[in-house]
């Protein structure tokens, strides 16, 4: 006996599932693609980020040359070590010691200028995939696309393509542009004192400027010339720049404990590099005249402390002669044998 009753087709489902469905589908084909991105950027430059093109949306002349690490001077690696990631060869992406101490400082200086903890692997996750601001959402996929690079490029990579994506202001991306745009120069042939100002204005690159620094970013450069001693003798950039570069203790010698990194003096609330000292009695000094002053008293070897720059000499009013003239001592003292003073040039 045959069943000649007709099938009734299947219910369709909610509208509600089948959107969520869809919203799951795009969110694991925007995981895997993140993922293979990655995978290219092993053995690729990166073509550009976001950010750049934001920049270039907005008028700007986007400038970037993207150079091996190998074309790059170990002075810059020092440098934004020093001053961007002290743990850089140490940590997993994510220094949660850092952001620890970042939100216990937040929270008793409220109101101030907010510190963060970032990485620079995690700088370099939010470069290379993300933008700018975003909330919850870009910040748990930055931490995982951080553990990522960290896992398939390692730190030598990681810190090869931070230092050719990173933002120098005006439109400048790269360590390659920027030494050619602030100094003239390839970035092989950056000194201690030129990587320290492109380290010291990474923060606000379009507020600071590190061929014509004020107040602020000196101060901050002579921390990070500080601190670049101590990184390029204890290992701290081994993982980048390999193990040559760490002073190791003689056979038999007990090791001695790291030195304590130099705080880095925090930037002004308002964001004016001018707070100290009147924007008009800093003189714009030359890059070149104030590169010889400071490799004339530190070498390149960090064999001794760099000497901060010279102090704005206050204005010095005109002395008033005296109402009548002091009788000449009987027995006038004499010069020889006393100390010689030398007057500051």
């Amino acid at each position: 006996m045959s069943d000649d009753t007709p099938k009734t087709a299947a219910p369709a489902a909610p509208l509600w599932r089948r959107i969520l469905v869809r919203i799951v589908q795009a969110g694991i084909a925007v995981f895997l693609l993140f993922n293979v991105y990655a995978l290219l950027l092993k053995l690729m430059p990166a073509p550009g980020t976001i950010l750049m093109t934001q920049r270039g949306l907005a008028g700007e002349d986007v400038r970037r040359d993207w150079v091996s690490l190998d074309k790059i001077s170990p002075n810059l690696v020092f440098a934004v070590i020093a001053s961007e990631d002290a743990k850089f060869c140490e940590h997993g992406g994510i220094d949660w010691d850092a952001i620890e101490k970042a939100r216990e400082y937040n929270r008793k200086h409220e109101g101030k200028k907010r510190r963060g903890g970032s990485t620079i692997s995690q700088q370099t996750a939010k470069n290379v995939f993300f933008w700018n601001g975003g909330g919850m959402p870009r910040k748990a996929g930055e931490a995982w696309m951080t553990y990522v690079i960290e896992t398939v490029w390692g730190k030598r990579r990681i810190m090869e393509v931070y230092l050719n994506v990173a933002e120098w202001g005006d439109g400048i991306f790269g360590a390659e542009a920027a030494a050619q745009a602030r100094f003239g120069k390839s970035a092989a042939d950056l000194s201690q004192l030129e990587a320290a100002r492109l380290a010291a204005v990474l923060p606000s690159p379009n507020k600071w400027s590190a061929d014509k620094p004020g107040p602020y970013v000196r101060k901050r450069t002579r921390s990070i010339l500080s601190r670049m001693k101590v990184v390029a003798n204890e290992g701290y950039a081994a993982c980048v720049l390999g193990e040559g570069v760490r002073v190791k203790p003689e056979p038999g010698e007990t090791p001695r404990k790291r030195p304590v990194l130099e705080d880095i003096p925090d930037a002004p609330d308002t964001g004016d590099e001018a707070l100290e000292v009147p924007a008009e009695a800093v003189p714009e000094e030359n890059a070149n005249d104030a590169l010889n002053d400071v490799l004339n008293a530190a070498d390149e070897t960090f064999t001794q402390p760099p000497e901060p720059d010279a102090e704005v000499p206050a204005e010095t009013p005109a002395e008033t002669p005296p109402a009548e003239p002091e009788p000449a001592p009987t027995d006038p003292p004499t010069d020889e044998g006393g100390p010689t003073i030398l007057t500051p040039q």
